[in-house]
């Protein structure tokens, strides 16, 4: 997924791609479908640039997903 579709909503952003994914995997564990979307621009790679990765949700689940996110202690 390179854009979110327009029904989809961030949910969680991290710099760091291993919080990312295991946001992600308490999500699916309470049956929520998240997508992560990278705004790295890999020709960068080399640079200090920080790099920012969003994890998206339908925004049916938005209000599900936050719950599942506070009640880890996540930020």
């Amino acid at each position: 997924m390179n854009q979110p579709p327009d029904d989809w909503v961030i949910v969680f952003r991290s710099t760091s791609e291993f919080e990312v994914d295991v946001v992600k995997a308490m999500l699916a564990d309470s049956g929520i479908n998240a997508e992560m979307i990278n705004s790295h621009d890999h020709t960068f790679e080399g640079s200090n640039l920080t790099k920012e990765i969003g994890l998206y949700v339908h925004k049916n689940d938005l209000e599900s997903a936050q719950k599942v996110i506070k009640a880890a202690d996540v930020e």
